[in-house]
Protein backbone atom coordinates (compact mmCIF):
# COMPACT_ATOMS: atom_id res chain seq x y z
CA UNK A 1 0.00 0.00 0.00
CA UNK A 2 2.76 2.45 0.71
CA UNK A 3 3.70 2.56 -3.22
CA UNK A 4 0.18 3.97 -4.18
CA UNK A 5 0.58 7.66 -4.17
CA UNK A 6 -3.08 8.63 -3.49
CA UNK A 7 -4.58 6.09 -1.56
CA UNK A 8 -7.40 6.78 1.23
CA UNK A 9 -8.30 4.30 3.85
CA UNK A 10 -11.54 4.40 5.54
CA UNK A 11 -12.26 2.32 8.77
CA UNK A 12 -15.77 1.25 8.85
CA UNK A 13 -15.66 -0.52 12.06
CA UNK A 14 -17.35 1.36 13.82
CA UNK A 15 -20.43 1.85 11.29
CA UNK A 16 -23.98 2.11 12.75
CA UNK A 17 -25.28 -0.97 10.93
CA UNK A 18 -28.84 -0.45 12.96
CA UNK A 19 -30.11 1.91 10.38
CA UNK A 20 -31.69 -1.18 8.31
CA UNK A 21 -29.08 -0.92 5.26
CA UNK A 22 -27.80 -3.29 3.03
CA UNK A 23 -24.36 -3.41 1.57
CA UNK A 24 -23.14 -4.93 -1.48
CA UNK A 25 -19.45 -4.37 -1.75
CA UNK A 26 -17.56 -4.77 -5.29
CA UNK A 27 -13.70 -3.71 -5.71
CA UNK A 28 -13.74 0.11 -4.49
CA UNK A 29 -17.51 0.63 -4.17
CA UNK A 30 -20.29 -0.13 -2.49
CA UNK A 31 -24.08 0.43 -2.98
CA UNK A 32 -26.29 0.84 0.36
CA UNK A 33 -29.61 0.79 0.34
CA UNK A 34 -32.35 -0.14 2.78
CA UNK A 35 -33.48 -3.04 3.84
CA UNK A 36 -36.74 -3.85 2.88
CA UNK A 37 -39.46 -5.38 5.45
CA UNK A 38 -42.03 -4.48 3.65
CA UNK A 39 -44.87 -7.31 3.33
CA UNK A 40 -47.96 -6.47 1.80
CA UNK A 41 -51.04 -4.72 3.42
CA UNK A 42 -54.17 -5.29 2.28
CA UNK A 43 -55.30 -2.14 3.43
CA UNK A 44 -53.35 -0.17 1.21
CA UNK A 45 -54.03 -2.28 -1.76
CA UNK A 46 -55.72 -0.40 -4.59
CA UNK A 47 -58.05 -2.58 -7.39
CA UNK A 48 -57.51 -0.26 -10.53
CA UNK A 49 -59.45 -2.01 -13.23
CA UNK A 50 -63.02 -2.52 -13.67
CA UNK A 51 -63.11 -6.77 -12.96
CA UNK A 52 -62.03 -7.42 -9.38
CA UNK A 53 -60.12 -10.50 -7.80
CA UNK A 54 -61.45 -12.91 -6.36
CA UNK A 55 -60.01 -14.10 -3.22
CA UNK A 56 -57.92 -16.78 -4.81
CA UNK A 57 -56.41 -14.48 -7.09
CA UNK A 58 -55.99 -11.90 -4.07
CA UNK A 59 -54.42 -14.50 -2.06
CA UNK A 60 -52.12 -15.71 -5.21
CA UNK A 61 -51.58 -11.54 -5.93
CA UNK A 62 -50.66 -10.91 -2.04
CA UNK A 63 -48.30 -14.11 -1.92
CA UNK A 64 -46.24 -13.37 -5.33
CA UNK A 65 -45.65 -9.80 -4.33
CA UNK A 66 -44.50 -10.21 -1.22
CA UNK A 67 -41.85 -13.26 -3.11
CA UNK A 68 -41.03 -10.11 -5.90
CA UNK A 69 -39.59 -8.06 -2.69
CA UNK A 70 -36.53 -11.35 -2.57
CA UNK A 71 -35.79 -10.69 -6.35
CA UNK A 72 -33.29 -8.79 -8.20
CA UNK A 73 -34.79 -5.67 -9.71
CA UNK A 74 -37.10 -6.11 -12.67
CA UNK A 75 -38.64 -9.03 -10.76
CA UNK A 76 -41.71 -10.32 -11.99
CA UNK A 77 -42.75 -13.16 -10.16
CA UNK A 78 -45.85 -15.23 -11.89
CA UNK A 79 -47.48 -17.63 -9.58
CA UNK A 80 -50.32 -20.07 -9.06
CA UNK A 81 -52.23 -20.22 -5.69
CA UNK A 82 -49.15 -19.95 -3.38
CA UNK A 83 -46.86 -21.29 -5.73
CA UNK A 84 -43.87 -19.68 -7.77
CA UNK A 85 -44.23 -20.76 -11.36
CA UNK A 86 -41.53 -18.58 -12.94
CA UNK A 87 -39.42 -15.91 -12.27
CA UNK A 88 -37.43 -13.22 -14.40
CA UNK A 89 -35.32 -10.75 -12.97
CA UNK A 90 -32.19 -9.14 -13.31
CA UNK A 91 -32.97 -7.55 -16.52
CA UNK A 92 -32.27 -3.98 -17.53
CA UNK A 93 -35.94 -4.45 -19.51
CA UNK A 94 -39.24 -5.25 -17.63
CA UNK A 95 -40.40 -6.42 -20.53
CA UNK A 96 -37.24 -8.76 -20.81
CA UNK A 97 -38.05 -10.29 -17.32
CA UNK A 98 -41.64 -10.99 -18.73
CA UNK A 99 -40.48 -13.30 -21.44
CA UNK A 100 -38.06 -14.70 -18.80
CA UNK A 101 -40.72 -15.51 -16.43
CA UNK A 102 -43.17 -16.24 -19.00
CA UNK A 103 -40.76 -18.88 -20.20
CA UNK A 104 -39.45 -20.58 -17.35
CA UNK A 105 -43.40 -21.32 -16.12
CA UNK A 106 -44.20 -22.93 -19.87
CA UNK A 107 -40.98 -24.89 -19.08
CA UNK A 108 -41.94 -26.08 -15.71
CA UNK A 109 -45.82 -25.47 -15.20
CA UNK A 110 -46.98 -24.80 -18.42
CA UNK A 111 -50.67 -26.00 -17.33
CA UNK A 112 -50.15 -23.36 -14.76
CA UNK A 113 -49.98 -20.28 -16.44
CA UNK A 114 -53.39 -20.19 -17.83
CA UNK A 115 -55.12 -18.44 -14.61
CA UNK A 116 -51.90 -17.30 -12.61
CA UNK A 117 -51.04 -14.22 -11.64
CA UNK A 118 -47.66 -12.00 -11.90
CA UNK A 119 -46.04 -9.70 -9.41
CA UNK A 120 -43.91 -6.52 -10.21
CA UNK A 121 -41.64 -5.21 -7.93
CA UNK A 122 -41.80 -1.52 -9.23
CA UNK A 123 -44.35 0.05 -11.95
CA UNK A 124 -44.22 -1.11 -15.46
CA UNK A 125 -43.15 2.09 -17.54
CA UNK A 126 -45.30 0.83 -20.73
CA UNK A 127 -47.75 -1.30 -21.58
CA UNK A 128 -45.84 -4.06 -23.45
CA UNK A 129 -45.19 -6.02 -20.38
CA UNK A 130 -48.09 -6.38 -19.39
CA UNK A 131 -49.56 -7.19 -22.77
CA UNK A 132 -47.06 -9.60 -22.77
CA UNK A 133 -48.11 -10.81 -19.37
CA UNK A 134 -51.67 -11.09 -20.90
CA UNK A 135 -51.01 -13.21 -24.05
CA UNK A 136 -49.39 -16.04 -21.50
CA UNK A 137 -52.80 -15.91 -19.89
CA UNK A 138 -52.23 -14.12 -16.63
CA UNK A 139 -55.57 -13.12 -14.93
CA UNK A 140 -53.95 -10.86 -12.13
CA UNK A 141 -51.16 -8.37 -12.06
CA UNK A 142 -50.01 -6.68 -8.75
CA UNK A 143 -47.50 -3.76 -8.74
CA UNK A 144 -47.02 -0.54 -7.55
CA UNK A 145 -48.00 1.91 -9.56
CA UNK A 146 -46.28 5.30 -10.18
CA UNK A 147 -45.82 5.35 -13.54
CA UNK A 148 -46.36 8.07 -16.05
CA UNK A 149 -48.09 5.80 -18.27
CA UNK A 150 -50.38 4.14 -15.61
CA UNK A 151 -53.96 5.14 -17.36
CA UNK A 152 -51.99 3.56 -20.35
CA UNK A 153 -51.40 0.11 -18.81
CA UNK A 154 -54.80 0.40 -16.76
CA UNK A 155 -56.56 0.62 -20.06
CA UNK A 156 -54.72 -2.69 -21.66
CA UNK A 157 -55.42 -4.48 -18.16
CA UNK A 158 -58.97 -3.47 -19.14
CA UNK A 159 -59.69 -4.48 -22.59
CA UNK A 160 -58.18 -8.05 -21.69
CA UNK A 161 -60.48 -8.09 -18.93
CA UNK A 162 -58.29 -8.86 -16.41
CA UNK A 163 -57.69 -7.91 -12.92
CA UNK A 164 -55.00 -4.74 -11.55
CA UNK A 165 -54.24 -3.85 -7.91
CA UNK A 166 -51.72 -1.07 -7.18
CA UNK A 167 -49.59 -1.35 -3.74
CA UNK A 168 -48.08 1.91 -3.68
CA UNK A 169 -45.07 -0.22 -2.17
CA UNK A 170 -41.61 -0.72 -4.70
CA UNK A 171 -39.61 -3.83 -3.93
CA UNK A 172 -36.60 -2.60 -6.14
CA UNK A 173 -33.56 -5.00 -5.29
CA UNK A 174 -30.46 -4.37 -6.73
Amino acid sequence: MKKKKNLRLIDFSKFNFINNQFFLFHENVFLAQDLNKILLASKKLKIVTKKKPTLSQMKSMKFAFNISKFVKSNAIVLAFSKSTIGIGSGQASRLDSCKIAISKALYFSPEKIFDSVAASDAFFPFPDGVQKLVDAGVKAIIQPGGSINDQKIIKVANKAGIVMAFTGVRHFKH
